[in-house]
């Protein structure tokens, strides 16, 4: 029973840290798209499941082992007629049942429990990597928008740059034949 409790306090935190998007390796080599995020997540949740529902099995076969054993030693003590046996395998059979009982409903819990953790912990995951993929789009929107304006900016100081620059030949040259006009003149 208390494995079962610990079962579900360690899927709790599993789905707490599994909701952590603080990444801490800065090394572009090693990082990890949304995606293969959520993949990662997703396989790691489901192992962890996995595991939690196998210790809940186990339980309940040992719960069941223990119910069994209980009625063999109280068909065994009715066979040999020996009645202070057999009233204490009722008693262990009847307690075993109890068990038995209290484990099933600790486990059909915390499997719901594990389940709905699950769930909650693959949902979040999706809309992190979902708000992340907005996310990316929105800076993509940008940069292009913030590329078209420089290449706007690029473009008006180009055609700046072109105008003045005729104007300053245009006006070399109108002084080069004024002069050349001067000396023909003498």
């Amino acid at each position: 029973m208390k494995k079962l409790m610990l079962i579900a306090a360690v899927a709790g935190t599993i789905i707490a840290t599994s909701c952590n998007n603080n990444t801490k390796n800065n090394d572009t080599d090693n990082e990890m798209t949304a995606g293969e995020k959520l993949d990662q997540t997703l396989e790691t949740l489901e192992g962890h499941q996995d595991h939690a529902e196998a210790v809940l099995r186990e339980e309940l076969a040992k719960a069941e082992d223990r119910v069994n054993k209980a009625k063999a030693d109280l068909d065994e003590a009715v066979r040999k007629g020996d009645k202070r046996a057999e009233e204490d395998a009722r008693k262990a059979l009847d307690e075993a049942n109890t068990f038995w009982d209290k484990t099933k409903a600790t486990a059909r819990e915390a499997g719901l429990k594990i389940e709905e953790g699950t769930n909650k912990a693959i949902d979040a995951t999706k809309n992190a990597a979902e708000s992340t993929g907005n996310a990316l789009d929105r800076a993509y929107d940008k940069t292009i928008d913030a590329t078209k304006e420089a290449a706007d900016a690029t473009g008006k100081a180009i055609d700046n740059a072109v105008e003045k620059t005729g104007e300053k030949a245009n006006k070399v040259a109108d002084d080069a034949e004024k002069k050349l006009n001067d000396l023909k003149n003498r």
